[in-house]
């Protein structure tokens, strides 16, 4: 009976783990949406665009605004990577469907969907908000993701193997300071990473995954942006964020795209319909903004 076991183990393990490097991602096809930013300043969309191109994949790159798909695609290329970029706005039903139909004539398949994009993460009290403000947050925050699972989940139930990757924030399990609560924000993103989940359970039988990534402070251009936006002074706000985690210094966009990688990678195919929080331990303080 043991030598029956342990001949089976020894034909799964052959059969499931990838002899490629650790994290490899070749011959993957991802899609990151809210993949980056024109600027200079990496944000947690470009690193995980540039280090999944780094690690093999063929990335396509989709934004709302040309600029930043440009952007990603050209720095992936400049280091002899595989990429294309598409702006959508992935909260619209045929936007989504020309997405789809873009990495279906250009690569055939899609392995990998992540969805990094992002709305009005700002810190606001209810009372600061209106039926306009929540139905853009909501829009962006959750139902883009409704759109992205409903056209890409038929053509990885099709093949048999997908990957559902999404960003959220632990504002979404967990209140972070009296007052400036992001409601909209985190309610988006907590209903979209319950669906995310969801689905990998739904479809695990057939292939698929859904896992979602609960992001901490992370210094970054959203930050620094929403900073300049509010005028407020971006080194005091540095200094306040990064009290706030445990080692006293907030994450980087590429901490949190190396996650990205491992759930991405076949290394990870045991995790399925989970929370990987990535957040320094900040979530598990009782202090913050």
């Amino acid at each position: 009976m043991l030598k029956h076991l342990l001949k089976s183990t020894s034909a799964i393990s052959k059969r499931t783990f990838s002899t490629n490097a650790f994290g490899s991602l070749k011959d993957k096809v991802a899609v990151v949406v809210g993949s980056g930013n024109a600027g200079e300043e990496w944000g947690i969309g470009m690193s995980t665009s540039i280090l999944f191109a780094r690690m093999g994949a063929k990335v396509v790159s989709v934004s709302n605004i040309e600029a930043n798909t440009k952007a990603v695609t050209d720095a992936i290329l400049s280091e002899g990577g595989d990429a294309v970029g598409y702006t959508a706005d992935v909260t619209k039903y045929d936007d989504v469907t020309g997405l789809v139909n873009k990495v279906m004539e250009q690569y055939g398949q899609a392995d990998i969907v992540v969805n990094a994009g992002v709305h009005n993460a700002n810190p606001n009290g209810f009372a600061k908000f209106n039926e306009k403000l929540w139905m853009d947050s909501i829009n962006i925050n959750c139902n883009a993701q409704f759109q992205l699972i409903h056209q890409f989940l038929p053509h990885m139930q099709e093949r048999g193997i997908g990957n559902f990757i999404h960003y959220t924030t632990i504002a979404g399990s967990v209140g972070l300071g009296i007052g400036k609560q992001r409601h909209a924000y985190a309610a988006g993103k907590a209903a979209a990473a319950v669906l995310t989940k969801r689905i990998g359970i739904e479809n695990a039988k057939k292939g698929i995954r859904g896992n979602v990534i609960q992001i901490g402070y992370v210094a970054g251009p959203l930050v620094t942006r929403a900073v300049a936006n509010a005028g407020a002074d971006i080194d005091a706000v540095t200094a306040q964020r990064d009290s706030y985690v445990p080692r006293g210094k907030q994450g980087t966009p590429m901490e949190i795209a190396n996650t990205a990688v491992f759930l991405a990678s076949d290394e990870s195919s045991f995790i399925n319909g989970n929370d990987i929080f990535v957040d320094g331990g900040g979530s598990h303080c009782t202090y913050g903004p």
